[in-house]
Formats: C-alpha cells, sequence, structure tokens
C-alpha cells in the first residue's frame, strides 16, 4: 500500500538512530569517565557493590594512616621509657655505691642530691611527656583504665590500755584468696609498749602483697600515720626539754620570748633535722599546731620527759582544757613511754580490675573478736569498704585498625610517675621537703637497691609491650595495604571501563548513526515517487 502520511521505512530508521545514539551516548560516557558504571540505569546491582566496596578502600586506607599514626605514637612514648630506664640504672649505681662502708654519711648525702634530682626528673618525663598535645606516661592517656582501690580506717590506740591488733590468718579474704597473717616485715617501725612491728601498715601491706599474684593483682599501699595538733602555747619559762618521736631523742631549748608561730616552727625544724632516724615528717600546717606523719608508713609515738610541760608547749596540743589528749589520735602525749599512745598507718588496695574484698573464717568474732582495733568499717570487724575508685593510673589507647567497628588493638599506658605502679615504689615521695626513700644511709641504700630492682623490671615489661605492638602494627599495615590492593583490584572489575570494549562500541555506535542517518535521508525522499501518480 502507498501512503504517505505515514513513512513506515523512516519510522524504522529513526527508531535504530536513536537507539544508536543512546549507545553511543553510553559508550562516551565510559570513555570519557573511566567507569563502566556512571549511574544505578548502567548496573544497580553492580552500583551498590562498588559503592560498598568503595567504603571499605576508604576505610581500609585510613586505618593504615591509623596504625602508622598509633606506631609513631608509642615510639614517642617508649622513648621516655628508655630514658627513664637509663636514669634508673644510673641510680642503681649510686645505691649500691652508698651500701659501701667506705662512705661516710655525708658522702652519701652527696650521692643522695643527685638520686632525688633523678626521682624528680623522672616524675616530670612522666607528667609532661606528650603526643598530639596531650600527656601519655601519667596514666590519663586514652580511656581510663582506673584502679579500684579500697583504704582501711586510720588505726589508732583510743587509751594505753590495749595494743591494736596484727592481722592474723582468717581474718581477710581478697578475691576469695586468704590472706596470712602479718609477716616480720617491717624493719623501721618503732617497737614501744603499746607500738608493735606486727601492727603497722607496713606489716599488713607485706602480708597482702605477699598473695598479689594469687588475688590477680591485688596489691597493697601503705598510707602514712598521721597527726595534727590544734594548740601551741609558750610557757613563761625558758626550759630544755627531749621531745621523744618514735624513740629518738630530740633535744630542745625553748625559750619564752618565742612567738607560738616561731616555737612551731623551732619544734618542725628541730625534728626534721632527724627525719633519717625516726622517719617521722613535721610541718607547720598553719592550725594552731604541728602535724607529724610517717610517709612510709610506719608507726608514728611521741612523748617526752618534762613533767612540768603540757604537749602544746612543743605545738603538739589538743584543742581542751586540760591539755591532756595531747596531739590529735594521741591518747596522752605525757611524760613516759608506758603511758604515750601510737598511731598507725592505714593500708590502700590498688588493682587494674575490680575486686573483691570480704571477712575471713574470723568474721564471727565480730567488732569484738581479735581483729577489731583493724576498725575496717563495711565488715565491721575488717574496714575495707570496696569499689571506691581513686584518680586512675592507667590509661587504655584503642587503635582503629580495620574498616569496621571494634577493630581496634589497644595498649595500656600506666603512670610512670609517683602515683603509679611503674616507679611509684620510688617517686610517690618525690615531692616531700624531706624524702623518706634516700641513700643518705646504708639500710636506705640497701633498701632502695630492691625497689630500683623492681621499677626496672616494670619498665623493662612495658617497654617489651610497646616493641610488640609496634611490631604488631607493622604487620597490621602489611595486611591492610594488601586488602586494600585487592579490594581496589575486585572493584575494578565491577566498576571501570574497559578501554578496548568501549572504544569498539563507540565505533559501532557512530557507524550505525551515519548509516542511519542515511537512510533516513532515503526514507525520507522515498515518498516523492507518489507525485508521479498524480501527474
Amino acid at each position: 500500500m502507498t501512503v504517505i502520511n505515514t513513512n513506515i521505512k523512516a519510522l524504522y530508521t529513526q527508531s535504530a538512530l536513536k537507539i544508536s545514539g543512546r549507545e553511543s551516548q553510553v559508550a562516551m560516557e565510559q570513555l570519557s569517565t573511566g567507569k563502566r558504571i556512571n549511574s544505578a540505569k548502567d548496573d544497580a546491582a553492580g552500583l551498590a557493590i562498588s559503592s560498598r566496596m568503595t567504603q571499605q578502600i576508604k576505610s581500609l586506607n585510613q586505618a593504615i594512616r591509623n596504625a602508622g599514626d598509633a606506631i609513631s605514637l608509642v615510639q614517642t612514648a617508649e622513648g621516655a621509657t628508655n630514658e627513664i630506664s637509663n636514669m634508673l640504672q644510673r641510680m642503681s649505681e649510686m645505691a649500691v655505691q652508698a651500701s659501701n662502708a667506705t662512705y661516710s654519711g655525708d658522702q652519701r648525702g652527696y650521692l643522695d642530691l643527685e638520686f632525688q634530682q633523678l626521682k624528680q626528673e623522672i616524675v616530670r618525663i612522666a607528667e609532661t611527656h606528650e603526643w598530639n598535645g596531650f600527656p601519655i606516661l601519667n596514666g590519663a592517656a586514652g580511656t581510663a583504665v582506673g584502679v579500684t582501690t579500697v583504704s582501711t580506717n586510720l588505726r589508732s590506740v583510743a587509751s594505753a590500755t590495749s595494743a591494736v591488733k596484727t592481722l592474723v590468718d582468717g581474718d581477710l579474704k581478697i578475691n576469695g584468696i586468704a590472706i596470712p597473717a602479718t609477716p616480720t616485715a617491717d624493719t623501721v617501725s618503732h617497737v614501744a609498749t603499746y607500738s608493735t612491728k606486727a601492727a603497722s601498715a607496713i606489716s599488713i601491706a607485706a602480708a597482702i602483697n605477699a598473695k598479689t599474684t594469687a588475688t590477680g593483682g591485688v596489691t597493697a599501699v601503705v598510707v602514712p600515720a598521721s597527726i595534727a595538733a590544734t594548740v601551741t602555747s609558750v610557757g613563761s619559762a625558758s626550759t630544755q626539754a627531749t621531745l621523744y618521736v618514735n624513740g629518738k631523742a630530740v633535744t630542745l631549748n625553748l625559750s619564752a620570748d618565742q612567738t607560738p608561730a616561731q616555737r612551731r616552727q623551732y619544734v618542725v625544724d628541730s625534728i626534721n633535722a632527724g627525719f633519717d632516724t625516726h622517719g617521722v615528717q613535721a610541718s607547720d600546717e598553719a592550725s594552731g599546731g604541728v602535724t607529724l606523719r610517717t610517709p612510709d608508713g610506719r608507726n608514728l609515738s611521741v612523748w617526752y620527759d618534762n613533767t612540768s610541760l603540757f604537749a602544746s608547749d612543743f605545738g603538739l596540743g589538743a584543742d581542751n582544757s586540760s591539755d591532756t589528749a595531747g596531739v590529735s589520735g594521741i591518747a596522752a602525749a605525757v611524760a613516759t613511754t608506758v603511758t604515750a599512745s601510737t598511731v598507725y598507718g592505714s593500708v590502700k588496695l590498688e588493682s587494674d580490675t575490680a575486686f573483691t574484698v570480704e571477712p575471713g573464717a574470723n568474721a564471727a568474732a565480730g567488732a569484738t573478736g581479735a581483729n577489731a582495733d583493724l576498725t575496717f568499717a563495711r565488715f565491721t570487724a575488717l574496714g575495707f569498704v570496696p569499689g571506691t575508685t581513686e584518680a586512675q593510673t592507667t590509661g587504655r589507647l584503642n587503635f582503629q585498625v580495620g574498616a569496621s567497628a571494634n577493630q581496634l588493638i589497644s595498649i595500656d599506658l600506666a603512670d610512670f610517675g609517683k602515683n603509679g605502679s611503674i616507679t611509684g615504689a620510688l617517686t610517690r615521695d618525690a615531692d616531700e621537703v624531706i624524702p623518706f626513700v634516700n641513700i643518705k644511709t646504708m639500710e636506705g641504700a640497701s633498701a632502695v637497691i630492691d625497689k630500683i630492682n623492681q621499677a626496672l623490671d616494670s619498665v623493662n615489661g612495658t617497654r617489651a609491650v610497646m616493641g610488640a605492638v609496634m611490631n604488631r602494627l607493622e604487620h597490621v599495615i602489611d595486611n591492610l595495604t594488601n586488602v586494600s590492593m585487592n579490594s581496589e583490584a575486585s572493584r575494578s572489575q565491577i566498576e571501570d571501563a574497559d578501554y578496548a570494549a568501549a572504544s569498539t562500541e563507540l565505533a559501532r555506535t557512530q557507524i550505525m548513526q551515519q548509516a542511519a542517518t542515511a537512510i533516513l535521508a532515503q526514507a525520507n525522499t522515498d515518498q516523492q515517487t507518489v507525485l508521479k501518480l498524480l501527474q
């Protein structure tokens, strides 16, 4: 049938021209972008897969950078611990030197000057060594792991009629482990009528620390015995008196011309001059009286030998009319040791993880039992109050080394300063006016050697962990790089354009368009033959 209104041949040609034009456009887009999938219509499933893989690749590359930064951080920390190790080795050398009998007390004092400076430098490094603007060796970096701590109450004799009890078998359990009786570990507390070494905080801490491994790392730290007076009086007559501090005589020339503040300062200076022999540190806290404390946790006993004086004449008076109670916490600081009472230090328990403290088999004895004077409040007979958290001393740094959540590598960085478990036994007194960890005596130097050895072991152990983590992170980087490379190769198979196929397709579609255009021109003129029928 010959028609004019509908040009079937032209319609076929137009359709073919549209298809080839569309295919040519796709080929050109692939060649210009380098991608086979430029929109969802190109390959909806492929687009979803390649998009997810792109996310994974970018995350993997960031994880690689994270691991590199983590190595840098740990290297920075390890560099500082290396210097701490060097200082500890020098301190060990001096302690061994001071332990030799060929040196005088003055010469040991010269050694101690450097010893104390090194302790302060260890603390300074721990508090100020930084990465990216935040300290990393003071236990505050990263997520606070914390140290669960519990403390006993201050233990003192309420009257001069009974002695503080020792810790005996059956008194205490930590994490279900029975703590043994206090050993004879205290070599420094003074022995008097009501002052026993076996009952001191030092001995109790030693008993608990003997089971540290069994209790899962729970350690005991002694808390200093401390007393504070509130009254200082100056008599009308000048006199000489002897104040006995932990059994060591402190001779005082008391002058009626002194003001109360001058009297306190004189007593403080006189007591502190004998610190190396009695272990008691005195200070004027401006509260009206003198404060005494034993930094190493030994027992604290004070009395004097002049019955015409009161405790307040030494700046050790209590705020009462009779002035017989003496120092707060001591029942009667009077002329003889028979009636002089003793203040005992307490202990604090520390652990990196939560722990339980409970009465032992003696719990049924109650407040009046063998361990009543331990005054452990929570359990009546055993006054540990678990669960209180002190300023945390360990920080956990979590390094994100994967493309998904919780793909972490962690490292715990403890406090290397005075509050931490690494060097704390040596540096806890770094800020003290009179440091109690010193090498001024042969005994003190010998005791320090063991503390340094323990600190070096802790530092070396921490450095080993740092080295192990750094090596692990290098393997992490290598693995992540390999995964990222393979993921990119997989994405390329899905997303990237095959230039050989795309260029061939472009050539084909262009030829088809040219052919279709020529045919369309012929189809458009083919209807002119109808005119011959009308002539």
